[in-house]
C-alpha cells in the first residue's frame, strides 16, 4: 500500500496514468487491480529511493542492535509494504528479521515468488495494518514508508490512521522504534505528533534528495521510540529548517505543526495544571489507566467531537489505602451545576473527602454545567456511559457494576435508590463540619 506520489516525485508518464485509475488509496480491490497492472517484477518506490535512504536507515537500525548477529535477529515489520524493494534491500544489507504484511493477497503472492529462493527467511502475510495478527510487542522496529500518508487521504479523515497507529504501539516493544517515512503534510502530522506525545522520544529528519531546479515535496523520517513511562519530551530535528531544498508550502506547514505541537509538550514540561483529554489519558500522560494508582488525581474533558451529545469536566481520583475496604472498583459521581462551586467539590482536599465517602477504588467526578441544565440524568448517564467505561480499572469486569452517585441537590428527575450519611470528616480545616449525601441513581454500567 502507498500514497500516491506526486509533487515534484517524478513518476514515469506511465506510472502517472497507472495510479489515476487508483483512487480511493485505502481499497483493497484498487490495490489488488494496481499491482495485478504492474506484475511482480516492476517494483515501485514511494517517496526516496534506497540511494537516500541507505545511510539514515541503516545507522538507525544499526543503533538498535549491539552486533552484527544481533541484526539478523531484529524484529522489523513493514505494514503497507506493497511491492517495493526495501525490504530486499535491507535483507541483502543482514536484517533477516523482517516481516512484511499488505492487504493486497495479489502483491503478498508476487512478493513471496519473487523473494522465496533468495531471502528464504523473509516472511510475507496478508493482513489489514489497521488490524494486525500480531501479539503485543512482537517487534522491535516498525518501518512505514508511506503507508501511514495512504490511510490519512484528507477526504476519508484521520480513523483509519489513527487504529493503524494504535496497532503500532501495541506491537512494538519496550525501546522499540516507529520509523515513519511521510511527506509530513500538515493533516498526517496532526495526529502522528500528538498519538506519540506520551513516553515516546520523537526527532525528525529530513531524507536528502536530487538536487533539482524546481523544489519538490521532501520526504521526512519521523522516529518514536517506545518509553518505558508517561514522560513528555519535545520533537528534535536533526536539520536546519531555513535550509530545507523543498517546496514552500510543505517547508512552511512542517514548521508550523512542529512548533504547535512542541509548544503543547512545553506546557506539560513546565507542570502547569493542565486538563487532560480522554485520547491523552489513553496514550499515557499519566500512568496507565488500568492500574489503580493510589492518590492519583487528573482534570480531564470528556466528550465532543462525534464522541457524545455533551462534553463535561471531570476529575479522576484514585483512593487512598486508607480509604478501604472499597464497595466499588470504580464509581461515578455527579456534581450539578448549583453545588459546583462549593468546596466540597471544587477544592482537592474537599474531593478526596467525597472519594472516601463513595467507597469507591476509582472515582470519577463530574462536574455539571449550564449546557446540562434541560437534560433529564438518565439522558445524560446514557451520554456518559461509554466514556467513563474506558476509564474504569483493570479489575473492572463485565460482571460487576459502576454506579452513578450524585450530590443530593439540585438535579432534576433524580430517583433515591441508596444514601449513606457521612460525618466525621477528618478536616485539615476545623471550621468545616460537613454533612452530606450520596444518592445512587437507578442504572448501574
Amino acid at each position: 500500500m502507498g500514497k500516491k506520489k506526486t509533487h515534484g516525485q517524478n513518476p514515469k508518464p506511465q506510472n502517472e496514468n497507472l495510479l489515476s485509475t487508483l483512487g480511493d488509496f485505502t481499497s483493497k480491490e484498487n490495490w489488488d487491480k494496481f499491482f495485478t497492472i504492474r506484475g511482480s517484477d516492476d517494483s515501485f518506490e514511494w517517496y526516496a529511493e534506497w540511494p537516500h535512504l541507505k545511510t539514515p536507515l541503516l545507522s538507525l537500525l544499526r543503533s538498535s542492535t549491539p552486533s552484527s548477529e544481533s541484526e539478523r535477529s531484529l524484529q522489523i515489520l513493514i505494514p503497507g509494504c506493497g511491492n517495493s524493494r526495501l525490504s530486499e534491500h535491507l535483507y541483502d544489507a543482514g536484517f533477516h528479521g523482517i516481516t512484511n504484511i499488505d492487504f493486497s493477497k495479489v502483491v503478498i503472492s508476487d512478493m513471496l515468488r519473487r523473494n522465496v529462493r533468495d531471502r528464504p527467511d523473509m516472511r510475507w502475510r496478508v493482513m489489514d495494518m489497521t488490524q494486525m495478527q500480531f501479539a503485543d510487542g512482537t517487534f522491535d522496529v516498525v518501518l512505514d514508508k508511506g503507508g501511514l500518508d495512504a490511510l490519512m487521504e484528507p477526504e476519508f479523515g484521520p480513523n483509519l490512521g489513527n487504529q493503524y497507529l494504535s496497532e503500532v504501539k501495541r506491537v512494538l516493544n519496550e525501546g522499540g522504534k516507529f520509523i515513519c517515512l511521510t511527506l509530513a503534510e500538515s493533516h498526517v502530522l496532526g495526529l502522528l505528533f500528538p498519538k506519540f506525545r506520551f513516553g515516546w522520544e520523537m526527532t525528525l529528519h529530513c531524507i536528502s534528495q536530487k538536487p533539482s531546479s524546481k523544489p519538490s515535496l521532501s520526504t521526512f523520517m519521523v522516529v518514536a521510540v517506545k518509553g518505558s513511562s508517561a514522560v513528555v519530551d519535545q520533537i528534535m530535528s536533526s536539520f536546519d529548517h531555513s535550509s530545507i531544498d523543498c517546496n514552500r508550502e510543505q517547508a512552511h506547514g512542517l514548521y508550523i505543526a512542529l512548533e504547535a505541537e512542541n509548544n503543547i509538550r512545553k506546557g506539560y514540561l513546565d507542570g502547569s495544571d493542565i486538563i487532560y483529554s480522554l485520547e491523552d489519558l489513553k496514550l499515557g500522560a499519566k500512568g496507565d489507566l488500568i492500574e489503580l494508582i493510589p492518590g492519583r488525581r487528573v482534570q480531564l474533558t470528556l466528550g465532543g467531537q462525534g464522541d457524545s451529545t455533551f462534553c463535561y469536566r471531570a476529575v479522576l481520583l484514585d483512593a487512598g489505602p486508607q480509604s478501604a475496604p472499597f464497595l466499588y472498583n470504580c464509581g461515578i459521581f455527579l456534581v450539578p451545576k448549583t453545588r459546583a462551586h462549593e468546596w466540597l467539590f471544587s477544592s482537592e482536599e474537599g474531593q478526596w473527602m467525597v472519594v472516601e465517602s463513595s467507597k469507591a477504588a476509582r472515582l470519577i467526578m463530574i462536574l455539571l454545567d449550564s449546557s446540562h441544565a434541560s437534560v433529564s440524568m438518565s439522558e445524560i448517564q446514557k451520554d456518559l456511559s461509554p466514556l467513563v467505561k474506558q476509564l474504569a480499572p483493570e479489575k473492572h469486569d463485565s460482571e460487576s457494576q459502576i454506579p452513578f452517585m450524585m450530590a443530593g441537590d439540585g438535579i432534576k428527575h433524580r430517583k433515591l435508590v441508596h444514601q449513606r450519611k457521612m460525618t466525621k470528616w477528618k478536616l485539615t480545616t476545623p471550621f468545616w463540619q460537613v454533612h452530606t449525601m450520596l444518592e445512587l441513581l437507578l442504572g448501574l454500567l
